[in-house]
């Protein structure tokens, strides 16, 4: 399992309101308004990323009850606006669609909760442009602060494939907006995502150390993991060599065995993809951060010895890949050696014609171009892919 280098906090909290949850049940639901009910839900939303094991699995009962006491209120009290804006707080917050649809029937509520209602109702039961047209206008720093970071939340979602840019600025509001919820907690990871799918691995970096900092606890930080560790791998096989630190930057937020196993991942789908001076960068520091004599030192020697074949320290590269003990690799990798090395036969007979060594970087890596120089090069990323086939499926599926 990874670890994580930045200090739990938070979980404490937790126990401070774990007795809170169902705190408006019965005869005392029955003396409360809207807006007092739903913010059990709220209270509830923010045990679970404060760390409250046992919080998630309470909420749909909590849900259900709160819904059948909104259906039975009286209708005047929908004229209050705190309350019209609670029933769209419920709504947002996975309340059931014919609670706020019979409070629109009523026709008690006014602009501009009529509004917000209309547009909550229509992005909820998936009419996502009538829910744009409603909500895209709607100032949601001039809302109430219980409303304000859902609605911006909401508005971000509606933008996010057309313009992901202004869908992380709404995010970032959002997260200003209902710091240390439920809100905030879901704004960061899909911010993450949103960054994942732009490349902006500056902002990648932040957002997840932001994460890993405020919500370790969370019910859902497996989710951000898993997605953390797929967007690393991803920023590896795709920055360029001036990126590198940033790469570095990012890894460094987890546990040096995360570590390696980031970079032994990114050496290894390097190879499938073709980009021998990725490979070559990831497999330096795994050599680093590995054991000597250990699983992982072999697998990155084998994979840093690949590169240095296919980039410009043919002759090293051999002798890095004579060193290498077969024994100690996996099944797939071990077969990967026995094409290194053929390719590395092919090579050291055929005519001299190696790839232009370029200037090293500020990390000792040449910039030499991730695509195959030659035609054995081609014919070793074919094998490789054959060979890693099995791995490459492995990783899609954990991909979230």
């Amino acid at each position: 399992m990874i670890g994580w280098t930045k200090p739990a906090f938070g979980l404490a909290l937790a126990a401070l309101f774990a007795n809170q949850t169902f705190g408006l049940e019965g005869a005392r639901l029955e003396t409360k308004q809207p807006f007092e009910i739903v913010r059990s839900i709220q209270a509830l939303q923010d045990q679970i990323v404060r760390g409250n094991a046992g919080a998630r699995a309470k909420l749909p009962a909590l849900i259900e009850l709160i819904s059948e006491r909104l259906m039975a209120v009286d209708q005047e009290v929908w004229r209050d606006p705190r309350n019209a804006r609670a029933v769209v707080i419920y709504t947002l917050s996975g309340g059931q669609a014919r609670v706020i649809r019979k409070v629109i029937e009523t026709g008690h509520s006014s602009e501009p909760e009529l509004t917000l209602m209309r547009g909550a109702l229509a992005y909820v039961e998936g009419h996502e442009a009538e829910a744009q047209k409603l909500l895209s206008g709607i100032d949601a720093k001039a809302l109430s602060p219980a409303a304000a970071g859902h609605i911006a939340m909401i508005q971000s979602a509606l933008v996010a494939k057309e313009d992901p840019g202004k869908a992380m600025r709404l995010l970032d509001q959002a997260r200003v907006l209902a710091p240390g919820t439920l809100v905030e907690e879901t704004a960061l990871r899909r911010e993450l995502v949103l960054a994942d799918e732009i490349d902006d691995i500056d902002k990648f970096t932040f957002l997840s150390s932001e994460y890993i900092w405020r919500f370790p606890g969370s019910a859902y930080f497996e989710s951000f993991r898993q997605r953390f560790m797929s967007s690393v791998v991803h920023f590896g096989l795709t920055i360029k060599p001036a990126q590198y630190a940033a790469l570095e930057e990012l890894s460094g937020q987890i546990d040096s065995a995360g570590q390696l196993g980031l970079y032994l991942q990114i050496a290894q789908r390097g190879i499938i993809e073709g980009k021998p001076g990725v490979v070559r960068f990831a497999a330096s520091k795994a050599v680093r951060l590995s054991v000597d004599g250990s699983v992982e030192r072999a697998r990155s020697k084998l994979y840093e010895s690949a590169a240095l074949i296919l980039t410009d320290q043919f002759e090293k590269g051999v002798s890095e890949l004579d060193s290498v003990d077969a024994s100690r690799l996996p099944k797939q990798d071990s077969e990967l050696k026995e094409a290194v090395t053929s390719l590395a036969k092919m090579i050291g007979n055929a005519p001299s014609n190696p790839p232009v060594a370029q200037e090293p970087n500020e990390h000792g890596i040449s910039s030499t171009s991730d695509l195959p120089a030659t035609a054995s090069a081609s014919a070793l990323i074919d094998l490789a892919r054959q060979n890693l086939a099995q791995t490459d499926k492995m990783l899609e599926r954990k991909s979230p």
